[in-house]
């Protein structure tokens, strides 16, 4: 029987006991494959050359190299690896630098195993995944942003929507206009925030208090 196609991980923290944990949590689940790891931040570019990595998760504390600079590395170099922060701390600030760095989902190191296979089934289908708590720290950090966007109700409508993870179909259907309608909505959205990704969409978002 032909073997279903996996996913593969690369595991970046300088603690080897989270890296033997992290194997161990996810040595039963087939539909991933961890193909390596590295507790030296700092080797992993080249590491990263001889693979097909998908989904790299990386701590954010390091010595010698953060997680910050590490994943802006990784996105500059080789765009299509989601990158998955795991970290023990989630200061607001840290999280905006990792979003802004271009990472796909950040949870906290004492979640269960249940979110961390939440999070990487949302970055395998191309999605993002943010804890509960990181979510709520973001949403806090903006309180105090008196700068208000400049969106009609619809166009908050669909970005709640967007928040959801429903396509552009599944939109339509639910407001009851038409793909092409929502599409002109989305790139209106885009344009009027400044933004051109979801994560940097719903960034803008949080900052204002939209969702």
């Amino acid at each position: 029987m032909e073997k279903r196609s996996s996913t593969n991980l690369f595991i970046v923290d300088d603690h080897q006991m989270v890296v033997d944990g992290l194997i161990s949590l996810l040595n039963n689940e087939e539909r991933y494959e961890i193909v390596g790891y590295s507790n030296q931040p700092k080797d992993v570019m080249l590491m990263l050359e001889g693979l097909n990595v998908h989904i790299l998760l990386t701590d954010i504390n390091m010595p010698e190299m953060t997680g910050v600079e590490l994943t802006r590395l990784v996105k500059k170099k080789f765009p299509q690896i989601k990158v998955l922060a795991l970290s023990m701390f989630g200061e607001r600030q840290v999280i905006k630098e990792m979003i802004d760095a271009g990472v796909s989902g950040y949870i906290l190191k004492n979640t269960g195993k249940k979110e961390l296979i939440e999070a990487l089934d949302k970055l395998s289908a191309g999605q993002t995944f943010f804890g509960e708590e990181v979510t709520e720290e973001l949403m806090k950090s903006f309180k105090n942003n008196d700068e208000m966007p400049h969106l009609t109700n619809r166009e908050v409508e669909i970005i709640r929507l967007i928040e959801n993870e429903n396509s552009n179909k599944k939109i339509a259907d639910m407001l009851f206009i038409s793909e092409r309608t929502v599409e002109t909505h989305r790139k209106n959205i885009f344009r009027k925030t400044g933004t051109q990704s979801i994560i940097g969409l719903l960034k803008y978002a949080y900052e204002h208090k939209i969702i």
